[in-house]
């Protein structure tokens, strides 16, 4: 019989981040044997849920229909649904069509997390991460209590940032910088004039929010384009989407114009091309030239995103009703800047299409900041980001979105070695892998670190020749 003295050692993982990603890299790993113990470190406490799925109301939704949401393989296409029918969800009865509130995935996700908890081996910290050192053995990662964790892995998994410091944007006690702080909107009143900033998913999400508590005042929503996301519709069947260039930014929308043209031309709607296109969309990141990529980001990004991340349709006709009812506009302008006033806070717009050098000031009781997630890490003010950055252990991804890591999602240093046991998932691989924001592409991240985690720790157990 073997002796104990033989085994392989038990590894402890420590996963920084408690949300969705969090969440799947906890199941993940707790499917290796040679992981004894994980630690899963939130710095709110949002476990399970993560900013992304802590809102409880209703008006919040994902924006795909929950059938689309996958589960916790690409297996297991239907898990998220068929969760929702077992916990007595099934209103609509076909979940093909239904876009439900995003609080029942953070139910869902918290159940996940509930399973590998019950292992025994899973705990949960809430805590903020300072920093991240080297050690002969392994890591070790560094508290804001002061207390050191010592690791054999550890994955990044730390969400969206939040928007980024408008730099013309004097900060006053009427801009709100994050409407997902906590309270954020709580001191807005109902005749409150309110201005966001920002037509994208947050922007969004505001508008829902202030009209559910009463806000009786024209809310104003204000972007260079005054582009709303589109609206999606359930999927019909589509064929894969072939045919469409993929090596150059311009050849590929173009293709995929024409095979919208083509599948509407049948009565398949552009979401569904979209969608099925967007299946490949690493690889084919991934195989565009850094000048096509870098053309893509300039000229194209903002086209593809209002198509990307689309509205649920009775969300989409609600904005249109409170637009028809005069409680919303939507402004085409660029922000210029902004301050403080003695009763809430002045912007200065140039509208599109106005004479150039013009200015218009809009003094209102409140700006909200939905800009959308900063993803220029090397003006972050996270400090394990920051620090992350000043010691050397990671770089900016590339064309300056993120942080950087290999193919195999761990992190690169500096000069651009890859660092062992070291990983990142989610929004901050986003130059390395561009579609890392749905629930599926997040899980099969982390089904990929630990298919190379498994194969790492199996080296390391293997006798030596």
């Amino acid at each position: 019989m073997p002796s104990g003295r033989n085994k392989a050692p038990m590894r402890r993982a420590v996963i920084v981040g408690g949300g969705a990603n969090g969440t799947w890299m906890s199941v993940q790993l707790a499917q290796l044997p040679s992981i004894g113990e994980i630690i899963v470190i939130d710095r709110d406490g949002r476990f399970g849920r993560g900013v992304a799925y802590c809102s409880t109301a209703d008006h919040h939704r994902i924006n795909v229909p929950a059938e689309r949401m996958g589960g916790s393989s690409p297996d297991d296409s239907l898990g998220f649904a068929q969760w929702l029918r077992r916990a007595g969800h099934a209103e609509p009865a076909d979940f093909a069509e239904s876009f439900v509130p995003r609080r029942l995935y953070g139910d869902y996700l918290c159940a996940q997390l509930d399973a590998v908890i019950a292992q025994g081996n899973v705990r949960l910290r809430q805590a903020m991460v300072q920093a991240i050192e080297c050690r002969a053995t392994g890591h070790a990662v560094l508290l804001d209590t002061g207390e050191e964790i010592e690791a054999d892995v550890v994955v990044l998994c730390l969400g969206n940032p939040p928007p980024g410091q408008m730099a013309s944007m004097v900060p006053g006690p009427r801009l709100v910088p994050d409407i997902w702080r906590p309270a954020a909107l709580e001191a807005i009143l109902p005749e409150d004039d309110v201005l966001v900033i920002g037509t994208g998913a947050t922007a969004v999400d505001a508008v829902l929010e202030l009209a559910d508590r009463g806000t009786n005042r024209p809310i104003r929503m204000v972007s260079r384009h005054g582009r709303l996301p589109l609206i999606d519709e359930p999927s019909a069947k589509c064929e894969a989407v072939t045919g469409v260039p993929v090596d150059t930014a311009l050849g590929m929308m173009r293709g995929l114009r024409a095979a919208v043209a083509a599948h509407t031309a049948r009565g398949i709607g552009w979401q569904a091309v979209v969608d099925e296109f967007r299946l490949n969309a690493v690889e084919i990141w991934l195989g565009l030239p850094d000048a096509e990529r870098r053309r893509f980001l300039r000229h194209l990004r903002s086209i593809w995103m209002v198509h990307r991340h689309r509205l649920a349709p009775d969300v989409a006709a609600r904005l249109r009703r409170l637009q028809e009812t005069g409680r919303l506009e939507i402004v085409a302008a660029r922000v210029l800047g902004g301050e403080p006033t003695p009763e809430g806070y002045a912007v200065r717009l140039h509208r599109s299409g106005a004479p150039s050098g013009t200015a218009e000031m809009l003094e209102v009781d409140w700006a909200l900041n939905c800009t959308g997630p900063d993803e220029n890490y090397a003006r972050s003010r996270d400090p394990l980001v920051a620090s992350l950055l000043k010691n050397g252990m990671a770089r900016p991804g590339p064309f300056g979105l993120g942080l950087d890591c290999d193919l195999q999602h761990r992190l690169l240093n500096q000069d651009g070695k890859a660092q062992s046991g070291l990983y990142l998932v989610g929004p901050p691989s986003r130059g390395r892998f561009w579609e890392v924001t749905s629930a599926p592409s997040g899980r099969d991240q982390c089904i990929a670190v630990r298919h190379n985690l498994d194969d790492l720790l199996k080296a390391l157990a293997a006798p030596p020749r």
